[in-house]
């Protein structure tokens, strides 16, 4: 994975966002709980959806805001 480095609004996409990791991190777990069910893959896959939940409700509160992709607090 390349990261994004920067706020998009301001250096362009130049490579992909952590969400994007969470996500297909997840997806990986998910596929290996089908074949290989344990009550850790379900504490990760619990987890990583926490994380994307988080995630969102953090880029929803910069968007209200009008700071979402800038380099703004």
């Amino acid at each position: 994975f390349r990261i994004q480095n920067g706020p998009i609004k301001e250096n362009g996409v130049n490579g992909c966002q952590v969400d994007t990791i969470v996500e297909t991190a997840q997806a990986i777990v998910t596929g290996l709980n089908v074949q290989f069910p344990c009550k850790e893959n379900k504490k990760i896959i619990h987890h990583l959806a926490s994380a994307l939940h988080w995630s969102k409700k953090r880029k929803a509160d910069r968007e209200k805001r009008n700071v979402e992709g800038k380099n703004e607090v």
